[in-house]
C-alpha cells in the first residue's frame, strides 16, 4: 500500500496491528472504532488477516486516505468536447457584440496561452517620490546691482576657488559629509526569524512554528509523555509517578465516561493496565506502558481540566490532534491552560505555546 495510501493512514493501521498482535482482538471485543470513524481496518480485522495470512486490500481503505490521481493519467479515446463547443458557438451568435468580444478574449486565453494582450507602458512611470521642481532663474530687477568682475568669473568657473572664505566652507562641508561612497554604505540584511533558533523547532509542523515560545526535552526512559505532563503542571520530571497514579484514579472513578470512547470493556481494561507501572525494575519502560494517543489524551484533559494538544510531523506517520475536557466547560484562559506535546519517533517533547495560537483538528 506504500505509495497509494497516506502515511497517516499507514500509521493508524500499524498501531491497530500492534494491538491485535499483542492481545488478539475478537469481533465482540474490538468495537471497530477505527473502522467506523476513519474507514480503516480495525484490530479485529487485522487479527483475522494475520491469522489467515491475508493482505490488506485497497478496497478496504476509505478513498479519503488514498493517493490523489493526477489528471490526465487515463486516456479515453472517445473523449470529445464537440457538444460544449457547439453550445458556445450558438451562444456567441445570440450574444451582444460586447459579449462576443468577451467570449473571444477568453477563448484566445485558452487557445493561445503564450500570447497576452498586456503591453509595456510607452515610457517609464515614476512611482516613487514627488516630481522635481524646475529651478527658476531669478528675474532681473531694476534695483539690483551689476555683479562685479570676479563674481562674473566665479559664475563662469564654478570649480575654481573664488575666495578664502568659500574654500573654508567647502572644506568644512567635506569634513562633515565624509568621503564614504554609496557603494560603501551598509545595506540592511534580513535577520533570521527568532523562532528558528529554538531547539527541536524542525520537529514542529511549519504552520505552528511561529507560535512556539520554547521546546524542552525531557528524559527519554519510556515515561517521557508523563514527564511532560508533570513539567506543565509545575512539578519536577521525577514526579511523573504522581501523574500516572492520578490518571489511573481518573479512569477508575469515571469509567462510565470512557466506555463510550473506548467502545468495549476489554479495550478499557487494556488502557487501564497500560497505565500501571511495570513490575520489572530494569530502568527502561516497555512500550505497552508508554503514554499513547488518542487513548490517553482525553484522560489528561479531563483530570487536569486542560486543553491537550499533540503536534507531530506528517512525515512520521502521525497527525496533529486536540483534546478538550468532556465533563466541564472550556477553560476561561486558554493560553495558560493549553498543554502541548510534540511527538517525535518514540519520544515526547514539552512545547510552550504563545498567545492566540491556532489549534489542530479535534
Amino acid at each position: 500500500m506504500e505509495g497509494y495510501v497516506s502515511k497517516a493512514a499507514l500509521g493508524f493501521i500499524y498501531e491497530e496491528f500492534e494491538w491485535s498482535r499483542r492481545f488478539g482482538f475478537a469481533k465482540e471485543d474490538c468495537g471497530c472504532v477505527q473502522m467506523e470513524t476513519f474507514g480503516l481496518p480495525c484490530a479485529c480485522i487485522l487479527a483475522e488477516k494475520r491469522k489467515k495470512k491475508l493482505s490488506i486490500l485497497l478496497d478496504e481503505i476509505h478513498p479519503h486516505w488514498r493517493r490523489l490521481c493526477v489528471i490526465g493519467e487515463e486516456d479515453d479515446a472517445n473523449f470529445s468536447v464537440m457538444e460544449e463547443w457547439n453550445a458556445i458557438q450558438e451562444r456567441v451568435k445570440r450574444a451582444p457584440y460586447k459579449m462576443k468580444l468577451f467570449i473571444k478574449e477568453k477563448l484566445r486565453d485558452l487557445g493561445f496561452p503564450e500570447d497576452t494582450m498586456l503591453k509595456p507602458p510607452p515610457r517609464k512611470v515614476v512611482t516613487k517620490g514627488a516630481p522635481k521642481r524646475v529651478k527658476s532663474t531669478p528675474k532681473t530687477r531694476s534695483t539690483g546691482r551689476i555683479p562685479s568682475r570676479w563674481e562674473t568669473i566665479d559664475a563662469q568657473n564654478p570649480n575654481s576657488q573664488c575666495s578664502h572664505a568659500k574654500n573654508n566652507v567647502s572644506k568644512s562641508k567635506g569634513s562633515r559629509l565624509g568621503t564614504c561612497s554609496r557603494s560603501q554604505a551598509s545595506t540592511p540584511t534580513s535577520k533570521p526569524k527568532p523562532y528558528l533558533q529554538i531547539p527541536y523547532i524542525s520537529k514542529i509542523p511549519h504552520l505552528m512554528r511561529p507560535y512556539i515560545e520554547d521546546i524542552v526535552n525531557v528524559r527519554g526512559d519510556g515515561n517521557c509523555g508523563f514527564r511532560v505532563v508533570a513539567r506543565h503542571m509545575g512539578l519536577n520530571e521525577e514526579d511523573h509517578v504522581l501523574v500516572i497514579h492520578a490518571l489511573i484514579n481518573e479512569l477508575k472513578n469515571h469509567k462510565s465516561d470512557y466506555l463510550p470512547i473506548y467502545a468495549t470493556e476489554r479495550r478499557y481494561k487494556l488502557i487501564l493496565d497500560g497505565l500501571h507501572p511495570p513490575t520489572s525494575k530494569s530502568g527502561i519502560v516497555p512500550q505497552e506502558k508508554w503514554l499513547t494517543t488518542p487513548n490517553m489524551g482525553y484522560i489528561i484533559a479531563n483530570f487536569y481540566n486542560r486543553v491537550v494538544i499533540l503536534l507531530t510531523l506528517p512525515e512520521t506517520g502521525g497527525s496533529c490532534e486536540t483534546y478538550f475536557p468532556i465533563r466541564s466547560a472550556p477553560p476561561l484562559m486558554p493560553h495558560s491552560n493549553i498543554m502541548c506535546h510534540c511527538l517525535i519517533p518514540d519520544h515526547f517533547l514539552h512545547v510552550k505555546l504563545k498567545e492566540n495560537c491556532p489549534l489542530p483538528p479535534l
